[in-house]
């Protein structure tokens, strides 16, 4: 089961309705097979824009970030299940994956140039082609 991290903006609530809101978020997750990692509140704060959800105007909110385990059918579930809460302003779902580097050992390769001033040279090459091309419809018309 890949892991996942919920992040949900709800409306500014009082203590005890947040605290059921979240619960409604945690037993959906539950619900559907996952399991809940860890719970952050990073608390009230202003939105940065103001935002509209369910026909209302919202212009700070209480950002809770959830780490959960579940299938990788979940997030789309819980989406469509936090969409319709009227307590949820915005949700968002991200897999939670560790950078792991590609290449142990020496040095790594991407597909970039082994020479950067390759790049340099071709773009000079050009340039003084199309000046000579130039130069020579200039002697062309001239003569």
């Amino acid at each position: 089961m890949p892991t996942y991290e919920l992040a949900v903006i709800f409306r500014a609530l009082q203590r005890p309705e947040l605290s059921q809101a979240v619960k409604r978020c945690c037993t959906n997750i539950l619900d559907k097979g996952g399991i809940i990692r860890g719970m952050e509140n990073l608390g009230e704060k202003p939105l940065p824009y103001r935002m509209r959800a369910h026909g209302s105007r919202f212009y700070e909110g209480n950002y809770i970030l959830i780490q959960f385990d579940g299938a990788t059918s979940l997030p789309t579930q819980l989406h469509e299940e936090l969409r319709r809460d009227t307590d949820v302003i915005r949700r968002n779902v991200y897999t939670d994956d560790e950078f792991v580097r590609p290449c142990l050992e020496g040095p790594c390769e991407f597909g970039e140039l082994q020479n950067p001033d390759h790049e340099k040279r071709v773009w000079w090459s050009r340039v003084t082609k199309r000046y000579t091309r130039w130069e020579r419809k200039k002697k062309e018309r001239s003569a």
